[in-house]
């Protein structure tokens, strides 16, 4: 099995443990910055992409168009000078010299004036010529030999010179005997390029006639300034060998281009090429039948000078961005995680035991249901904690006070028995019975505990027991019933003696006090799952009706002699036992009795 996976988990763990580390607040800030600035550079990422390649395509095609309009402009000037001497030989004299045999005269004057005629002639027929008009030309020659020359020149700031130049021109072409036309190279001490044509006479070869033209390399260069605006950029007319005719930079007049350059010869695409450490977009074409080629190249990142401009721009405007979200981001942090912090200070309080601790309300609906939600759970647990663990407090009060009324209740038994046999053994039946119910109610009381339920049919009989003593201590005056409405409810639970203290309270409280005849009726009864016990009477009625049991309690504690203890008693236990909404209910009116409803659920003791 391979251990890459486990590596790779661990090797990841660390990065995941340091972000679970980092607060909620800077978490927001950082998915904010981060699903903001994200989008952005890919999106700048691919424009710069998109962009560069469709400039460098338009850069291709107006270079190509550029390079091919700048040779073609080149190619006419080279065609416009090979035209002018071809013109020249138009003049008499040219023609007689290259078809007769004949010579200029070994006449002085004769040759002058042989040679001013011959200067008149061409210097009129340029005066209609293109290249001289558009100072294509700069000088033009005739050489019979190398003492007799015409020349007519545009006024150079040296003649002596000018006519220097071109002797030694004359003497380079004449001396290699070749024949047709001829371009021949500048040099950084005489940027000049010509243009010579050499021509034999037919019936005497040795009688030869040259033409020389010559143009300034910088007016030729001017056909292809337009291409060395953008800043690095190269361009060369250069031959087969790679000698530089024309070139931006001037003293590379003669010289051989770098190889690079001279392996762009065969390049007529515009493509992208290494040249030294930077990247050109080059092309090459060849200058019509001169032999000459045209190199023209610019760097590409001038292409994209203006896009990475742009791009500055948008960088710039991304960081801008990224500062605006960051604010934005800390400010929405701050609103969002308040109820972060709100509810650990809640919980805080909470662990310390501050069961009403409360968060604060919110606008947002989403923040403002959780914060209702905190409130609702320590509202719960605020009433489990008095509802189930005071309850639970009291029921174990209750049982202890249960277990130490239980102390010790033999000898009392032992006595109301002898006494019951006494009462047996005297044939006093009354007596009799009356020790037998005590006995039965005091053990009811005694031998249980707080939460023991027993069938209602058991709780009537104690009921019965306690009536029939107060009747025998009452007589005539004291008359009880009982109804119940169905049978059935015998059979049903009930905490034990939770029924019997309120028909000892209707007795001590209701017809013990009263003048006269004392009734009271009970009435078993259920609705909608609940069983009702109603004991009514017709006594003097409760001096203050228990609705808040609480104040009802403790105003009843500090009464001297009989008090309502016993129904107080028993509406904690019912409700400690079954809770809300069971209990007492009392109804009463000064004078004219009261009602009192023991309310239990249906209890089958599941």
């Amino acid at each position: 099995m391979s251990n890459k996976p486990i590596l790779r988990w661990l090797s990841l763990r660390p990065v995941s443990e340091l972000f679970s580390r980092i607060p909620v607040r800077n978490k927001i800030v950082i998915i904010i910055v981060l699903l903001i600035l994200l989008p952005m550079t890919f999106a700048g990422c691919y424009f710069y992409w998109n962009i560069s390649q469709i400039l460098t395509r338009n850069a291709n095609a107006n270079l190509s168009l550029l390079i091919r309009q700048t040779n073609d402009n080149i190619e006419k000037s080279f065609q416009i000078i090979d035209n002018t001497s071809l013109h020249f030989l138009s003049n008499k004299m040219l023609r007689n010299w290259l078809i007769d045999d004949m010579s200029l005269s070994d006449d002085f004057y004769k040759k002058f004036v042989n040679k001013t005629e011959i200067e008149e002639d061409l210097k009129y027929s340029l005066m209609f010529n293109n290249a001289w008009n558009i100072s294509l030309l700069s000088t033009a020659f005739v050489f019979f030999d190398s003492d007799n020359y015409v020349s007519v020149l545009k006024t150079p700031p040296n003649i002596e010179q000018t006519n220097k130049n071109n002797l030694a021109v004359y003497q380079s072409v004449n001396g290699r005997m070749v024949r047709g036309k001829e371009i021949l190279k500048p040099s950084p001490g005489d940027p000049t390029i010509y243009f010579t044509r050499v021509m034999s006479n037919i019936n005497l070869p040795e009688q030869r006639l040259v033409l020389i033209f010559g143009t300034n390399e910088a007016d030729l260069a001017e056909e292809y300034s337009g291409l060395l605006d953008f800043t690095g950029a190269l361009a060369y007319i250069i031959d087969n060998k790679g000698i530089i005719y024309s070139s931006a930079g001037k003293q590379e007049l003669g010289s051989v281009v770098p190889s690079d350059i001279l392996a762009l010869k065969n390049n007529t695409e515009v493509k992208e090429v290494k040249l030294g450490q930077e990247t050109y977009l080059a092309a090459s074409r060849s200058i019509g039948t001169t032999g000459l080629t045209f190199i023209a190249g610019i760097p590409k990142k001038q292409v994209l000078s203006r896009l990475s401009g742009s791009m500055h721009n948008y960088i710039w405007i991304i960081t801008l961005i990224a500062f605006v979200s960051l604010a934005a981001g800390i400010l929405i942090s701050l609103r969002f995680t308040r109820v972060v912090r709100d509810l650990l200070r809640s919980i805080r309080k909470v662990k310390k035991g501050d069961y009403n601790s409360k968060m604060p309300a919110y606008k947002d609906a989403e923040l403002n249901q959780l914060s209702n939600t905190f409130n609702h759970m320590t509202d719960e647990i605020s009433y489990l904690i008095k509802e189930v663990y005071e309850k639970h407090l009291l029921i174990k009060e209750s049982e202890i006070k249960f277990l130490q009324a239980q102390m010790n209740p033999h000898f009392l038994f032992n006595t109301l028995i002898t006494i019951g046999y006494k009462a047996k053994l005297s044939r006093d039946e009354t007596v009799y019975r009356m020790v037998s119910s005590l006995t039965e109610l005091l053990q009811a009381s005694i031998y249980s505990n707080s939460l023991a339920k027993i069938p209602i049919r058991q709780e009537l009989d104690f009921i019965k027991f306690y009536l029939y003593l107060q009747k025998e201590r009452f007589e005539d005056k004291l008359e009880y019933t009982i109804q119940i409405e169905d049978d059935a409810l015998l059979d049903l639970l009930l905490p034990k003696l939770s029924a019997q203290p309120l028909v000892e309270n209707a007795v001590v409280h209701g017809v013990e006090k009263k003048l006269g005849k004392g009734m009271i009726h009970i009435h078993i009864y259920r609705r909608n799952g609940s069983v009702f016990f109603e004991i009514k009477d017709n006594g003097n009625g409760f001096d203050q009706i228990p609705q808040d049991w609480n104040n009802f309690e403790n105003l009843t504690i500090r009464k001297q002699g009989h008090n309502n203890i016993g129904l107080i008693n028993t509406h904690k236990r019912v409700k400690l036992i079954y809770g809300e909404p069971y209990g007492i209910e009392v109804e009463s009116e000064p004078g004219a009795g009261s009602k009192v409803t023991l309310h239990i659920p249906t209890d089958l003791g599941e």
